[in-house]
């Protein structure tokens, strides 16, 4: 009898063993948020609280808008007439949905706006706008370079579904026109 006292005695020991560690694990996180900072002022109290739990940081699912080469060519030397182009524009969102995106030319304003239809990417080639977008070629010197005419500063939007945004920016200068 003894020896089944004391088993049920060890066994009942090593279980409220077993619960307090549960218990003290259990305990060991926060109840409540760290203060970081705290101000008084009379009775007006101001804390800065650290989160319970940190998360990784949340990084957008667009990606970065592919603009390369923008160019701005003078077809006809005896013309004031230079066309802006960029040899393609390319941007993705996978998983989310591309919206919309827009080419801007600073000085003139919207020049193309691209909307996008379920798909995880938008792609416009060269060919899309045609000769490109035409622009006064300058002066020598107009846009800041002693040997080239004017300069125009761009800008690419992009949007997809879940309101993410990128832009890409940049300046184009243009061949001047001598006559």
């Amino acid at each position: 009898m003894r020896k089944i006292f004391l088993s049920l005695a060890l066994a009942f020991l090593l279980m409220a063993a077993l619960l307090s560690l549960i218990r003290v694990a259990y305990g060991q996180g926060p109840d409540e948020p760290d203060v970081i900072s705290r101000e008084t002022q009379g009775e007006n109290v101001r804390e800065i609280y650290a989160p319970l739990q940190i998360e990784s940081p949340q990084q957008p699912n667009i990606g970065f808008i592919d603009s390369p080469t923008a160019t701005c060519y003078q077809p006809d030397s005896t013309q004031d007439a230079c066309y802006i182009n960029w040899y393609y524009l390319s941007v993705n969102a996978d998983p989310n949905y591309m919206i919309a995106m827009t080419v801007t030319l600073n000085a003139i304003g919207v020049v193309a706006r691209l909307h996008g239809f379920f798909q995880t990417s938008m792609y416009a080639p060269y060919s899309l706008f045609d000769r490109g977008f035409k622009v006064a070629c300058g002066a020598l010197g107009s846009g800041g370079s002693p040997t080239l005419g004017m300069a125009y500063p761009w800008t690419i939007n992009a949007r997809d579904s879940a309101n993410l945004k990128s832009a890409n920016y940049g300046t184009v200068y243009c061949p001047a026109y001598t006559p």
